[in-house]
């Protein structure tokens, strides 16, 4: 029994500080960078009053010059390995915002923006009356990603 219960234990230890940073809204992962701007983004627990507690990709834009800088990119988002936009055009995927010269603007769970993407309820299902089945987001792309 000790043979087995020593790996385990282990593992569990090793993967836990990976799995509770992925959560961590202070890791933020390079999605793009240049000259001029830098996007990163974090996944984010969210936690709500009025509506089910969430997880997103929560987005931060850092803006390296003198000039306001405008992005303009559109969403491709796959949930549960299936992309559910990929083959639409609509302005529902299309993304843009300003960043001020020389600053930094990053999402927030409580601001409906471009700076976030859902990635799923955090809840039990037990816990939402009408859902059947909890969605992840299992992978996005910002294409056609435009500086102006």
């Amino acid at each position: 029994m000790k043979q087995f219960f020593y790996p385990i234990s282990l593992a569990f230890i090793t993967l836990m500080p990976t799995t509770l940073s992925a959560s961590n809204p202070s890791v933020w992962e390079i999605y793009f960078e240049n000259d001029s701007i830098k996007i990163e983004f974090a996944y984010q627990d969210c936690e709500y009053i009025e509506q089910f507690n969430s997880e997103f990709v929560i987005f931060k834009t850092s803006n390296f010059t003198n000039q306001i800088l405008t992005l303009k990119w559109e969403e491709q988002l796959w949930y549960d390995e299936n992309c559910i936009n990929c083959e639409t055009d609509n302005n529902e995927s299309r993304k843009q915002i300003t960043i001020p010269a020389n600053s930094t603007r990053e999402g927030k769970c409580n601001e409906n923006n471009s700076l976030r993407i859902f990635s799923k309820f955090t809840l039990d299902l037990d816990k939402m009356p009408g859902v059947n089945r909890i969605n992840a987001l299992t992978k996005f792309e910002l294409t056609n990603l435009k500086i102006k």
